[in-house]
């Protein structure tokens, strides 16, 4: 909705200070690619969704990765960022 504040997710920016910065960048940009990629797929399957309706679909999407993923690693205490880290192994290929 155009008078929601704007979600942290869509401005995340690296904080050279902040170990997890690199991971929830990285997380960030693997959610958005994620839902990228579910609403192209939306669109081929439903092709009656309006740029408006995959507009809602997306900012939802958004929403939800902000709350369950990218939160919680900011969140994160810092003797956990490891194991966190390890769970968003970015350099494993996914087959």
């Amino acid at each position: 909705m155009g008078t929601d504040p704007p979600c942290p997710a869509r401005h995340a920016a690296r904080c050279p200070d902040d170990p997890k910065s690199d991971l929830v960048a990285q997380v960030h940009h693997h959610s958005r690619t994620v839902i990228d990629a579910e609403l192209r797929r939306l669109a081929r399957k439903v092709p009656s969704l309006r740029r408006a309706d995959l507009d809602v679909i997306a900012a939802t999407l958004e929403e939800i990765a902000e709350s369950l993923l990218l939160a919680r690693l900011r969140n994160a205490a810092g003797h956990r960022t490891a194991a966190v880290a390890s769970l968003f192994d970015s350099q494993r290929v996914d087959s």
